[in-house]
């Protein structure tokens, strides 16, 4: 997963795909490829929209020592 990254958008489709080509223009060793879907699966998490509302859940490993899932954020 080191090169992968998701988001959560209420950007449409096109607004997604528009923000991509501009992005993949300003370096040409650097392309991002999007996948769109309703729901991923991101290390051991699940995020889904189910009908407009986000839900999360958390895959716990009972052989596995807990963790902190490591995450950044620019939302104000």
């Amino acid at each position: 997963y080191i090169d992968d990254i998701f988001m959560t958008t209420n950007l449409s489709f096109d607004e997604i795909n528009s923000r991509l080509i501009e992005v993949n223009q300003q370096d040409e060793n650097i392309r991002l490829t999007n996948t769109i879907s309703s729901k991923v699966e991101y290390l051991d998490v699940l995020v889904e929209n189910d009908n407009g509302q986000l839900k999360t859940s958390v895959y716990h490993k009972l052989a596995a020592e807990p963790y902190i899932l490591p995450f950044s954020s620019d939302h104000p």
